[in-house]
């Protein structure tokens, strides 16, 4: 019984592999006829807490959820209220942390109904089970720490049902975990056991809440090391990619994700975003094809397809999906895009309108506002571009002394030397853009002040632009008209 005993101890340890490793000692035990009903209890238990904890940090399911239904339907003297505990395993989702993973298939959406229309009375049994079962313990804290219905009650309230194991660090894990990441209680428990290899995920969601990119990146990397079949680290890996701007790397590990889950629609979009980012266009309008027939993120799908089309000069069907998009989102990029798009299709008016509507809901969005100034230029509203253009003018000054004083702080940063050189390159990008702009609003707004005979102001922007390479020689003409 020395070597059940064991096993139990491997349980209460709480890690993963700890949690695995009991399995294996259990399924071993039960060839012996004197172990074989307790093993098989132990075995259901921590084939439970693997499918559990196997779904809250959104690894690949191994099937322990089922392995666990099949040892008790193969063992009658295991305790028929286990069944109930891995009905609540089998349904619960993915969340831990105050975190949840977005559904990606009706099954997730079913659980979900499942778990809504049987809340109240799962809410009563597990209570009644948490002090008497380790899994019943975990399951009552997976079950109540993100639920809305609890959030009133404080962690020692939530936690008073399982004192019998309080001290084990299988809850001590949960307790770090609950309604939110507590990083010293994480490495505490990885200071007295090593094998809490999991812990490097929670603290990689951590450090990117605070910002703290290359720290995330430290501890998804760890994480990924240890295990590769874990579509939550590899989804990870990709977004601080892409907040780093690192989009060949951010794709990459999209594409991870994608091999593991298929129909991980986050991971999707983020590979939508990549390919756009890249210049791989083609690619980024097939991905968005994906979502839009899994019926998921459809309004961003079809504004990235339409942001893909635009780049391809396919205008007619570009409008036809920001328009779609117009429908299903409501924010200023839409209405954005969409006068671009009705820029490049000749319609003035309809563009105008569109990044009117853009400005409004975004002011400071500068490029907006020099868009706006330049379709009222072509349609010869010279008041109204002579206003916009001044005004936009400040704008992108004030961006460039924001993109100069980012510039600093990525210099200053710990950033590995080819992130920063990517991000400052992209900056100066940034800066070059805008200063070209500013050339085009000034000549603009000279012109206009030509046409409202207000030839000082006229002859001040002509002046600016002199000796611009682009807008030099018209400039020149124009002031020699106003001599």
């Amino acid at each position: 019984m020395q070597r059940l005993a064991s096993a139990d101890t491997l349980v209460r340890a709480g890690c993963l592999d700890c949690l695995i490793d009991a399995f294996n000692e259990y399924e071993l035990l039960r060839a012996f006829p004197v172990a074989k009903d307790p093993a098989t209890a132990g075995a259901v238990r921590a084939a439970g807490l693997i499918a559990r904890r196997q779904r809250e940090l959104g690894m690949v399911d191994d099937g322990y959820g089922q392995r666990a239904r099949a040892l008790m339907a193969s063992n009658a003297s295991v305790p028929a209220w286990m069944s109930s505990l891995l009905d609540v395993v089998e349904v619960l989702p993915a969340t831990a942390a105050g975190i949840m993973r977005t559904p990606s298939s009706d099954i997730d959406l079913e659980r979900q109904r499942v778990l809504q229309r049987s809340r109240d009375a799962w809410t009563a049994r597990l209570r009644e089970l948490a002090p008497i079962d380790e899994l019943g313990a975990y399951m009552w804290l997976s079950f109540t720490c993100g639920a809305t219905e609890t959030r009133d009650q404080s962690l020692d309230q939530l936690f008073e049902p399982v004192a019998p194991f309080h001290d084990t660090p299988l809850i001590a894990m949960k307790r770090a975990t609950c309604r939110g990441v507590v990083p010293e209680r994480l490495k505490d428990l990885v200071a007295a056991n090593p094998r809490f290899v999991e812990v490097a995920y929670w603290l990689g969601l951590y450090a990117v809440g605070e910002r703290k990119l290359d720290d995330a990146d430290k501890q998804f990397d760890e994480a990924y090391a240890w295990r590769q079949q874990w579509p939550s680290v590899t989804q990870s890996i990709a977004n601080v990619a892409m907040t780093s701007e690192e989009f060949a790397r951010s794709l990459e590990f999209y594409d991870k994700t994608l091999e593991l889950e298929p129909n991980a629609v986050d991971a999707l979009l983020g590979r939508v975003r990549a390919l756009t980012y890249l210049g791989r266009n083609e690619d980024a309008i097939a991905t968005t094809d994906r979502l839009i027939d899994l019926r998921w993120h459809v309004g961003d799908a079809r504004y990235w397809r339409a942001l893909n089309e635009l780049d391809l000069e396919r205008y007619e069907d570009a409008w036809t999906d920001v328009e779609m998009a117009a429908k299903l989102l409501i924010n200023a990029e839409v209405p954005k895009l969409a006068g671009l798009i009705a820029y490049r299709r000749q319609q003035l008016e309809v563009s105008r309108g569109k990044f009117d509507q853009a400005h409004t809901r975004n002011p400071n969005d500068c490029e907006t506002f020099f868009y706006l100034g330049i379709v009222n230029a072509e349609m010869g509203v010279w008041a109204r571009t002579a206003e916009i253009l001044v005004n936009a003018v400040v704008c992108l000054q004030a961006n460039e002394v924001a993109y100069r004083n980012e510039i600093a702080s990525i210099e200053a940063s710990y950033d590995p030397p080819a992130r920063k050189a990517a991000k400052i390159a992209r900056r100066e990008q940034y800066i070059a853009k805008g200063r070209r702009q500013i050339a085009t609003s000034w000549f603009d707004t000279a012109v206009a002040c030509y046409n409202l005979s207000r030839k000082a102001e006229a002859q001040q922007y002509a002046e600016k632009v002199a000796a611009d390479e682009q807008f030099g020689a018209r400039a020149k003409e124009l002031l020699s008209r106003l001599r």
